[in-house]
């Protein structure tokens, strides 16, 4: 039985990164989370999944036909409830309770079931696990949802007076300072610089700002203003901002991507932003390793 949750605990932390790689951009920066999640997941699968399914073993031996169904719904209650600690991580905990879950049951069926037409039956129920996941998976969600409604943003970007394109901040970054605060603000000073790889295209300038802070997640209560070179603020409005997509890892959100322009306000912008941006957003993150 031991041989059998270990081998369990080791598939399902496999099988959990080869999804996440087969479903990333290859790049170095993703790689790199794929092989942390592979570690945690290992030590998390060895530590709390191995006792944990013993432990479901031990209290459903006594039963019958309902085993499979009260077994699976332990799985995921243990896996879901890890997001006290891990928060938002959760979802990780789950997909790996649900893959040690099929193994360690299938490779008892295969083992314990002599006929092919039962075999079958037997795995058909293993897949009473899929609901209580997705239902655990829409519970980390909504506390996740919950707990970051309570926080405000509370951002407050500066952006280089004029400048229209995009603007990427990098966070989580070694070796940057931390982002500094003008009352229950968070102050983002943006630069211009210039993208070798898009010289002469006419959009080879771009806004950066890179911090060690972690992003903020909450209520959007952001401010945006063009500065000039005396300090003087001039507010912008948010018809002129459209917020592009970010990306996410084990240590927070790696960046986050904006649109600023001063010509093209309106909702159009705001909502869609202007697809040149976009492909200069793709280039700068391409140049800084992140797409």
């Amino acid at each position: 039985m031991l041989l059998r949750k270990l081998v369990s605990a080791l598939f399902s932390s496999i099988i959990l990164s080869i999804g996440l790689l087969l479903t990333s951009s290859w790049n170095s920066g993703e790689i790199g989370y794929i092989l942390l999640v592979l570690i945690f997941a290992l030590i998390g699968n060895y530590i709390y999944g191995v006792p944990v399914s013993f432990l479901s073993e031990l209290l459903t031996k006594s039963l019958n036909k309902s085993r499979v169904y009260v077994a699976g719904f332990l799985y995921i209650f243990f896996g879901y409830i890890t997001v006290l600690v891990i928060e938002g991580l959760a979802i990780f905990s789950i997909i790996c309770a649900v893959l040690f879950y099929f193994i360690d049951e299938g490779i008892k069926v295969v083992r314990d079931t002599p006929k092919d037409k039962t075999k079958k039956l037997q795995f058909l129920r293993l897949l009473v696990v899929i609901p209580f996941a997705a239902l655990a998976i829409w519970g980390v969600n909504v506390q996740i949802i919950t707990t970051s409604s309570d926080e405000e943003t509370n951002t407050i970007y500066l952006i280089p007076e004029g400048y229209e394109g995009s603007i990427v901040v990098l966070y989580n970054g070694q070796n940057e300072e931390s982002v500094a605060k003008e009352e229950e603000f968070f102050v983002i000073p943006l630069s211009v610089e210039e993208l070798p790889t898009l010289k002469g295209s006419g959009i080879e300038e771009y806004a950066i700002f890179q911090t060690s802070s972690k992003w903020r997640a909450g209520l959007v209560t952001d401010k945006y203003f063009y500065v000039d070179e005396s300090g003087n603020r001039s507010e912008i409005e948010s018809s002129c901002i459209h917020h592009g997509p970010g990306s996410s890892s084990s240590m927070g959100v790696e960046y986050e991507t904006l649109q600023v322009t001063n010509s093209s306000c309106g909702e159009d912008f705001r909502m869609s932003g202007k697809e040149r941006y976009d492909a200069q957003t793709r280039e700068v993150l391409k140049y800084w390793g992140y797409y």
